[in-house]
C-alpha cells in the first residue's frame, strides 16, 4: 500500500471504522470523528457513518466503465462486504476469488476509499494534533452518545427480520450462565423448540432478552428465575420470574430498575411490547413479559427491468417476513396483481413500453392497488415528483439492504395502523 496517498495510520482507521460500520459501541471510538472534525455534530456515529457510505458511492464507476475493469471490483467489495454486510465467503464467490484473494483485494478497496477521503476532507492539511498515531486507530474521540442516539442508531440500522426465538433465549442463556453460576441462581427453563418466528431484529431481541434476564437473576441470589415462551395468536410471549422463597423483601440491586427499563425501550425497539408485574404474588418478585409480534409474510411485488436489481432484492429479502413475486413485464405486472394480493410495491420508472410515471398513476386508481404503498426505486431524482404522484416513499439506486428493510417495514406498520 506504498502508492496511497493517506498515511498508514488514516488507513488502518478506515479499515477499523469499516469493520465496526453498524456497531456504535465501537464506532464511537473511531479516530476518524476527531480527524472529520465530527465530535461537535449532533449525532456523530450518523454523521460518520454518512459519510463513509457516501464516500462508497462515490467511487461507484459511471455506466461507460467495463464491468471487469478494477474499479468496479473496488466498489462491489466495499459495497457488498462493508456497507451491505455480507460474508467474505459470499462476496467471494460472487466476484469468482478464493478468500485469501479476497482479503488482498480487501485492503486495496480499503486504501481507494482512504484515499478517497483523504482528498475529499484534504487531510493532508490537517493539523497533526488531529492524525492518530501508528497504530493508534480508535480514540475516545467524541462525548458517549446518549441513550436516545444509541436506540435511534439502533432503530434505523437493524431491522426486523425472522428471528428463531428459541435459538435466541438459548443463546442468551449461555451468554448469562457465569452469572446464573455464581449466584447460585436456578433457571426453570420451559421454551418449546418450535415456536413460530417473530419479525424482530434479531440483535436488539437479544439485547432486551439480556437485560431483563441479568435483572431477574441478580434479583434472587440462591433463589430460582422461571423463563417460558408460548405461542399466542399473534406474538410469542416470553416470561421471565424472578422467584423466591424468602418472605423477608430482598434488596433489589442498583440498576435492577434501569435493566428493566433498558429491555423495555429495546422490546418496543424490536416491534413487540413489554409489561412488568411487580410483586404479583407472595413468591414472585416480578415477572417481565415479552410480547413479540409472529412473523407474517407480507406479500411484495417489485416491478424493474433490471433482472440484476430484481435477483439483488430477492437476496436482500431472502430471510425476512418479505415475500418477492418480480417482473421486468409492466403488463405481467398488472396481470399478477389480478392474480393474488400485494402488500407492498416497489416500482422502477424506467420500464420498458410503459412510463414508470404513468404506471404509477395506474396503480393508484387500480382497485386492487389503490391503498397498497408503493416505493418509487430508481436512479433519477425525483422523490418530490413520485411522493406527489401518489407513491408513499422513495429511495434513490442503489438501494441498501437495511435502507430498503427499513422503509419496508415502516411502509407496512403504516399501513397496519391504518386497518
Amino acid at each position: 500500500m506504498s502508492g496511497s496517498a493517506a498515511s498508514q495510520s488514516f488507513i488502518q482507521a478506515v479499515q477499523w471504522a469499516l469493520r465496526h460500520l453498524y456497531d456504535p459501541a465501537e464506532l464511537r471510538k473511531s479516530a476518524l470523528l476527531q480527524m472529520l472534525n465530527l465530535n461537535q455534530h449532533d449525532d456523530p456515529l450518523s454523521a460518520l457513518h454518512a459519510i463513509i457510505m457516501e464516500a462508497i458511492q462515490a467511487l461507484k464507476p459511471g455506466a461507460n466503465v467495463p464491468l471487469q475493469a478494477h474499479a468496479w471490483r473496488v466498489y462491489h467489495i466495499l459495497f457488498h462486504r462493508y456497507a451491505e454486510q455480507f460474508t467474505q465467503r459470499q462476496v467471494a464467490t460472487d466476484l469468482a476469488l478464493s478468500i485469501r484473494q479476497l482479503r488482498r483485494q480487501e485492503d486495496l478497496a480499503v486504501e481507494v476509499l482512504a484515499d478517497y477521503l483523504w482528498n475529499r476532507y484534504d487531510l493532508r492539511n490537517a493539523p497533526t494534533s488531529l492524525l492518530p498515531a501508528a497504530n493508534d486507530v480508535t480514540t475516545a474521540a467524541v462525548d458517549a452518545p446518549t441513550r436516545e442516539q444509541e436506540l435511534n442508531w439502533l432503530k434505523r440500522t437493524f431491522p426486523s427480520e425472522a428471528t428463531d426465538i428459541a435459538q435466541a433465549i438459548r443463546s442468551v442463556l449461555q451468554t448469562v450462565d457465569p452469572m446464573i453460576r455464581v449466584l447460585g441462581v436456578s433457571v426453570q427453563c420451559d421454551v418449546p423448540d418450535h415456536l413460530p418466528p417473530a419479525a424482530v431484529p434479531p440483535t436488539t431481541l437479544r439485547q432486551a432478552l439480556l437485560n431483563a434476564l441479568t435483572a431477574a437473576v441478580r434479583s434472587v441470589p440462591h433463589q430460582r428465575v422461571s423463563l417460558t415462551a408460548t405461542a399466542q395468536a399473534t406474538a410469542v410471549r416470553v416470561s421471565i420470574s424472578a422467584m423466591t422463597e424468602s418472605a423477608v423483601p430482598q434488596a433489589y440491586p442498583e440498576d435492577y430498575a434501569d435493566s428493566l427499563e433498558m429491555a423495555r425501550q429495546l422490546t418496543e425497539l424490536s416491534g413487540g411490547s413489554f409489561e412488568l408485574a411487580a410483586q404479583p404474588s407472595e413468591h414472585v418478585l416480578f415477572t417481565a413479559g415479552l410480547a413479540l409480534p409472529i412473523m407474517r409474510n407480507v406479500e411484495v411485488l417489485v416491478i424493474d427491468d433490471n433482472l440484476d436489481t430484481l435477483h439483488l432484492f430477492e437476496d436482500y429479502l431472502t430471510g425476512t417476513r418479505y415475500h418477492v413475486s418480480g417482473t421486468s413485464d409492466p403488463q405481467q405486472a398488472l396481470r399478477l396483481i389480478e392474480e393474488k394480493p400485494f402488500q407492498v410495491i416497489i416500482l422502477d420508472v424506467m420500464l420498458p413500453g410503459i412510463d414508470g410515471w404513468e404506471l404509477l398513476g395506474r396503480l393508484r386508481e387500480h382497485p386492487a392497488t389503490r391503498g397498497v404503498p408503493i416505493l418509487v426505486c430508481t436512479i433519477m431524482p425525483q422523490e418530490g415528483l413520485a411522493l406527489t404522484l401518489g407513491a408513499a416513499a422513495f429511495q434513490r439506486k442503489p438501494v441498501s439492504r437495511a435502507a430498503l428493510l427499513s422503509t419496508l417495514d415502516r411502509l407496512t406498520s403504516a399501513s397496519a395502523g391504518e386497518r
